[in-house]
């Protein structure tokens, strides 16, 4: 009788990643290939090193390969996580939305990856309290060599005061902002800042340094300033240590 080698496996377990994302193609207009360096910061799913189905979250390992099509509109993500599970996965932006198709093979099935952002609306008051308006997202926690990501919007309180992150109506550009990072100590950690683009949006992310930026609960402080008019809000999220010590089987 032939017992399949682990390399003959793992051969068998590329054909059938491969034959699955030809197929899932059909949702992604493809155009080409190129290799990413440097890239792998833009996949949302970095921010947490998850990713997630309904009924369980994985873990990403270092071990993975990531690709860009139509000059980086699109991005393909595949890969092994910690739990020896292989996956795939793509991403686009739509305006300001950012869509995830993917699956992960669970016990010789394959299962859709599911994605879901952490967004802070401001509460809708009848008449804001400030001149500017910001929606921020940002992820619940985020493991040691990981970025830690930020996205934070900008508006004219008058002219959307029910702002929400997918508008664009009273969207602010060249805003300055400013994100100022402190652990559970109230000790600084770090900070950033930039001014909002043509659709009121700022970036930014902060590498999780492993062994330095111990876990706990952390203080995200954002300030948005026109020039004439200022606010800031304060979040709270997690940082983690190693990846591996919350994933990994144990032996």
């Amino acid at each position: 009788m032939y017992v399949k080698s682990g390399h003959d496996r793992k051969i068998s377990l590329v054909i059938i990643l491969i034959s699955i994302s030809i197929v899932s193609l059909i949702f992604f207009t493809q155009s080409y290939f190129q290799n990413a360096f440097g890239f792998e910061e833009n996949f949302v799913v970095f921010q947490t090193g998850i990713i997630s189905t309904d009924n369980q979250d994985y873990a990403i390992s270092k071990n993975f390969e990531s690709r860009i099509i139509q000059d980086g509109k699109i991005m393909r993500l595949s890969g092994i996580t910690t739990t020896g599970e292989a996956y795939y996965l793509y991403q686009k932006m739509v305006d300001d939305e950012i869509i995830v198709k993917g699956k992960i093979l669970v016990n010789g099935v394959f299962i859709p990856i599911k994605y879901s952002e952490r967004i802070f609306e401001p509460e809708i008051l009848i008449k804001p309290e400030t001149d500017l308006i910001m929606v921020t997202k940002l992820p619940q926690y985020t493991y040691a060599r990981y970025p830690f990501a930020i996205s934070v919007k900008v508006f004219d309180a008058e002219k959307n005061p029910q702002a929400k992150f997918e508008h664009r109506e009273g969207a602010l550009e060249n805003v300055f902002v400013n994100v100022t990072i402190t652990n559970q100590f109230d000790k600084f950690v770090t900070s950033f800042s930039g001014i909002t683009d043509s659709t009121g949006l700022f970036r930014g992310s902060y590498v999780i340094r492993e062994n330095i930026d111990i876990p706990g609960k952390y203080n995200v402080n954002v300030t948005v300033d026109d020039g004439t008019s200022a606010t800031s809000q304060s979040f709270t999220t997690f940082f983690r240590g190693d990846i591996r010590d919350y994933f990994d089987k144990t032996p």
